[in-house]
């Protein structure tokens, strides 16, 4: 494999011979491209989140479902068009010029990832078509791929030598470290370098998802960012996350603005916003998941609560309705703990861990009680029923003072059974005797309807 820089009717290009590598049905391209050359070509374009804007656009629907609605009928097309690299960390950039100048064997064994937009794909030309006549024709503003028609094993990529002709999707922080590495490694240094070529924007950067989710330690907020924004379909993970967008952008909700959804605080945002992201989106998505996963049946303790009106678009709405009147009728109740993150716990990890879990034994004992099975009657509770299933909840806790110096998932644990012990609605002031109860009486039950329910709908 072999790159060189040509010229053709003025025009200066790299040609990279590629080796096609097929998998399944699929194929991508491997090419080794030497490191001053490929500085001068590639573009990072890192995911990104502003509240702010995203708020804005929030406020211009009538109401929560009908922004919900609007996200989901759009994200085909957000998905051709976000970006999906990890914000850039300096530290680590950092600490790759460092190893690049300092180490005995210096080596990335590991592919950059990139894709460029083709000549190919803009216009409809034999594969075999050459550079000279592209270049006579002045069509030579993308890459083009050109193989020959009588060895497809042949594969050339020409490349405009000129800056952004090639995105990366993995590997910026790689690139950044050579960039800061001495002129003595960057002139003497190749790179394997992997092109994705002829595939949609959503599909590459769903592969981005996958192979950072599998292989790397890389934010969970980011990677069920992308998942969320690039996946084709609403699966449960995507669904969670338009959900938990409607609940940080609508100014109604009680977490507008508070939620990391990139896993760290937003650099632009005031002081006082700053102050509030107490909660990312990775931790919301993992412990609300499990209100709509059918992996969730198997729990005798957090059966899937919601699955019934997730399993019907109809019904979304429902869901997203509760949680915010249940989190509403918090904040009313406990509204200096709420507008008060440097204090009390209530509004990061734990409290809202504990409080979601909380918000199962509700929802069963109304379903079961209230309701009597009759999941349309989802649509009467508003926030002021569920202030009054609620009442005791004054009662508890949730100062920092208290549970400092304890462990995170047994702060989430104890406060729970705090909480569950305080609601009078759920009568459990033995929390033990509680659960044993509730399983029999609640969960049961519940779990019978739903098999019956879902197989009916089918």
């Amino acid at each position: 494999m072999k790159t060189g820089k040509v010229q053709y009717n003025g025009h200066e290009f790299l040609d990279i011979e590629l080796v096609p590598v097929n998998q399944g049905s699929s194929r991508f391209f491997v090419g080794i491209v030497p490191v001053d050359y490929f500085l001068n070509i590639y573009t990072v374009k890192p995911v990104k989140y502003d509240s702010e804007k995203e708020a804005a656009v929030a406020a211009t629907f009538e109401g929560d479902q009908e922004y919900f609605e609007y996200r989901v009928s759009t994200k085909l097309k957000r998905a051709d068009s976000d970006d999906f690299e990890r914000p850039e960390n300096k530290k680590r950039i950092a600490e790759i010029a460092e190893f690049l100048n300092t180490k005995e064997y210096p080596l990335f064994p590991n592919t950059i990832i990139v894709t460029c937009n083709l000549i190919n794909d803009e216009i409809n030309i034999p594969i075999d078509t050459t550079m000279e006549k592209l270049a006579s024709e002045n069509i030579v503003d993308l890459p083009y791929l050109r193989e020959d028609s009588t060895n497809s094993d042949t594969v050339h990529l020409y490349i405009p030598n000129k800056p952004n002709s090639v995105l990366v999707i993995d590997g910026q922080h790689r690139l950044r470290g050579l960039e800061q590495a001495s002129d003595e490694i960057r002139n003497n240094y190749q790179i394997l370098v992997s092109f994705m070529l002829g595939f949609p924007r959503a599909v590459v950067a769903e592969f981005f998802y996958t192979i950072n989710y599998n292989q790397k330690p890389v934010s969970r907020s980011i990677l069920y960012d992308l998942m969320g924004t690039f996946s084709y379909e609403l699966n449960e993970i995507t669904f969670m996350h338009e959900v938990v967008r409607v609940l940080n952008e609508v100014e109604r909700s009680p977490f507008y603005r508070r939620i990391k959804m990139l896993g760290v605080v937003e650099r632009s945002a005031t002081p006082a916003i700053r102050s509030r992201m107490t909660i990312s989106q990775a931790f919301l998505i993992d412990y609300l998941v499990n209100t709509i996963s059918k992996d969730a049946m198997q729990s005798n303790t957090y059966p899937p609560i919601f699955l019934y009106y997730y399993q019907d678009k109809n019904k979304h709405s429902y869901i997203i309705k509760f949680l915010l009147n249940y989190f509403q009728a918090i904040r009313k109740t406990r509204n200096n703990d709420w507008e008060n993150p440097q204090v009390s716990i209530i509004c990061n990890s734990i409290g809202i861990g504990a409080l979601i879990r909380v918000m199962h034994f509700i929802f069963l004992k109304m379903f079961i009680v209230d309701f009597a099975k009759d999941p349309r009657k989802i649509e009467g509770v508003g926030m002021t029923q569920l202030e009054e299933k609620l009442s005791g909840i004054e009662h508890v806790n949730f100062s920092k003072e208290k549970w400092a110096g304890v462990s995170s998932g047994g702060a989430l644990n104890n406060l729970m059974k705090e909480i569950v012990s305080s609601i009078k609605y759920l009568e459990a002031p033995e929390y033990n005797k509680f659960i044993d109860n509730y399983k029999v009486a609640y969960v049961g039950p519940f779990k019978e309807w739903l098999h019956s329910a879902i197989k009916n709908d089918k």
